[in-house]
């Protein structure tokens, strides 16, 4: 009976590690496996609502209110499956910097500079602690319990690949990322 009770705990073990290696393979995979983006011509205003009418559930089960600014009068030359994967990873980073503060609130904005094209996903969480800010685009780097750390990296790689740059600026009270797209 003894040795029966060490086989399950034994078997256990192995079933447990077998998923967080299964789950770390999956991740590593989506990461190094990013395709070449399939540009088109894409409706940045129509994108942008779209990713919030999927992401609309969860904000009002969260109780968040969410501000979609965005007015981008020109056509984005972009990958749209990509580009819904980046703000939809954007947004939810947002929800859950929200989980523990009274006043939930995010907003979209966008605006063209020097040929170029931003748009702005911010919050008004806690923002991001200066000891982490030089990790959260690292590959597993997580802050989150339950989190795969691929989300940023994926949404980097993902605006890179389109010959942009995603940044963020963080102080208390406030994040924002940046999405910066050449026209």
């Amino acid at each position: 009976a003894e040795d029966l009770i060490d086989i399950r705990e034994s078997l256990s073990t192995i079933v447990n590690r077998s998923d967080h290696l299964q789950f770390f393979v999956e991740n590593y995979r989506k990461l190094t496996m990013l395709p070449t983006p399939e540009k088109q011509p894409v409706n940045g205003n129509q994108l942008v609502k779209e990713c919030l009418a999927v992401m609309t559930p969860l904000l009002k089960q969260e109780q968040i209110e969410i501000s979609n600014k965005v007015d981008l009068p020109v056509l984005l030359n972009v990958d749209k499956k990509q580009m819904e994967q980046v703000i939809i990873n954007l947004i939810t980073n947002s929800i859950y910097a929200l989980k523990e503060k009274e006043e939930r609130h995010i907003f979209v904005t966008s605006a063209i500079e020097s040929n170029r094209i931003f748009i702005t996903i911010s919050d008004t969480g806690s923002g991001i602690e200066n000891e982490i800010r030089d990790k959260i685009f690292l590959p597993f780097f997580t802050t989150r319990k339950d989190g795969a750390g691929i989300g940023l990296t994926l949404s980097k790689n993902i605006i890179e690949a389109h010959g942009g740059y995603l940044s963020c600026v963080s102080e208390v009270g406030k994040t924002q990322f940046v999405i910066a797209l050449m026209m």
